[in-house]
């Protein structure tokens, strides 16, 4: 043993021994730290030597879609994500209306798609993807992960033919909207169509009726809403696993579009509710030919049910462009002409074939003074725009409005519902006051009943004044 002695601050002595076998156990040490250098370096840099031999290949352990891509050129690489994807079937399906089932075969006929008409739906079959692999983010993403892999994972790989641990790549996938979309307008093109309202109209002195059609429109909003959710699944199960087929269905609902006046309604309209006749002899012919016109405007007029009327705005405007002439007509209580004047009795007329209906009249203004054409109370005036006759529909069927004239005649028929119609229906009018300066006149709805029992209404009280009055 040798023995050194230190000297330590003032006087203090250290009697340091170092043995023989501490000086071999330090040399072993070092020997032992000096081979781990040298293993690291000789490992790293035959790592190196591995990873540069497989300089463009893809390193060991990396695991794209499900399978082992180890050791595979780029360039290899980059025609496997497509194979990656399973055999793809995609369907799309959607009921039709049934009165479209000639149309629509026929049409398929045409498609070079696979279609298949069966039970009112229609079902489209395509062997295409609805799923894209962006290669290049694909590549890229491969790549980074390849850098992951250490040198000596290498070199690992190498001795020992299997990888130290795997890494997984996810494919880059994208759902083929632009794709979905155009099969989506193919079955929008087949199957959409507008809906059609009957019609009803008066010719050649018949009720014609032209029938209506259902009308059909794709859910567009719903079924890409749906497409997306059903995409992000299939996105999802094809990054976990290989898949070896996939059959995509898409269920389609559409939305039928009812006319609002069906052929049946229509056809209902086929029942003279009402007619009334008042006479214009001794007119002048600025007044004839007013009523004339007038009644051109009023002619075969169609009420849809729900829908309100006015005389008004059917008559006007009131000017020689739109037919008529100045006639007679009371102006502020005073006898006097002007542009239009005596097509009130247009609108007298009609109102007295309305009262013989079960038609709600919404309007309806009184002269201001008698008229000759009619007993006081069963007039109606028209004059600018505060008065007006008015009725609504308040059936479940068209009416049809009818105004003819002859040459001193002019007379009003409503078609529409049998419901609609009044039987034995006459008018009273009765002078409840007479003064020097006008009269009040309260009309009354007489109806008889076929059992003999009679109804009496009360449906207007008016007063007037007199000429001058």
């Amino acid at each position: 043993m040798n023995a050194y002695i230190n000297i330590i601050g003032n006087g203090i002595y250290v009697i340091c021994s170092i043995r023989k076998a501490d000086i071999v156990g330090k040399r072993f040490f070092t020997y032992f730290l000096g081979g781990l250098v040298v293993l690291f370096f000789a490992v790293t840099v035959a790592g190196y030597v591995v990873k540069t031999k497989n300089a463009g290949r893809i390193a060991p352990g990396i695991i794209l879609c499900g399978r082992d891509v180890s050791g595979m050129k780029l360039e290899e690489a980059e025609r496997l994500p497509e194979g990656f994807l399973p055999e793809f079937t995609t369907e799309l399906r959607c009921h039709f209306l049934p009165e479209l089932q000639e149309e629509v075969e026929a049409a398929v006929k045409e498609e070079k798609l696979r279609f298949t008409v069966q039970g009112g739906e229609l079902c489209l079959t395509v062997k295409a993807p609805m799923v894209r692999v962006l290669l290049a983010e694909t590549i890229d993403a491969v790549t980074k992960k390849s850098s992951e892999v250490k040198v000596w994972e290498w070199l690992y790989a190498e001795v020992t033919g299997k990888a130290f641990q795997s890494r997984t790549v996810e494919a880059v996938l994208v759902w083929e909207e632009a794709y979905f979309g155009e099969l989506l307008a193919i079955f929008e093109e087949l199957l959409e169509r507008d809906c059609v309202e009957a019609t009803v109209q008066w010719e050649m002195g018949h009720i014609v009726v032209k029938e209506s059609r259902r009308g059909f429109r794709l859910e567009t909003a719903a079924a890409w809403k749906n497409a997306e959710q059903l995409a992000s699944e299939v996105l999802d199960l094809l990054r976990r696993e290989p898949i070896e087929g996939m059959v995509v269905r898409f269920f389609l609902n559409g939305t039928v579009l009812m006319p609002r006046l069906t052929t049946s309604q229509a056809k209902k309209c086929d029942t003279k509710i009402g007619e009334f006749t008042t006479g214009y002899q001794g007119a002048g012919s600025g007044r004839a030919q007013n009523i004339a016109a007038g009644a051109s405007h009023l002619h075969a007029k169609v009420i849809l049910p729900g829908g309100e009327f006015s005389t008004a705005a059917a008559l006007m405007p009131f000017t020689e462009e739109n037919g008529y002439a100045t006639g007679g007509t009371y102006i502020n209580g005073a006898l006097s002409e002007s542009i239009g004047g005596g097509v009130c009795q247009l609108s007298t007329t009609l109102y007295n074939a309305l009262l013989r209906t079960t038609l709600e009249i919404t309007e309806r203004c009184p002269h201001s003074m008698p008229v000759g054409y009619i007993s006081p109370g069963q007039d109606a005036a028209i004059a600018g725009d505060y008065k007006d006759l008015k009725f609504k529909n308040n059936t479940k069927a068209p009416v049809i409005l009818l105004c003819e004239t002859t040459e001193d005649k002019v007379r009003v028929t409503l078609y529409g519902t049998k419901e609609a119609r009044r039987k034995n229906v006459t008018l009273e009018s009765v002078i409840t006051e007479k003064t020097e300066s006008g009269m009040t006149v309260e009309v009354y709805r007489i109806e008889k009943a076929e059992d003999g029992a009679v109804f009496r209404e009360k449906i207007s009280t008016d007063k007037y004044r007199n000429i001058g009055g």
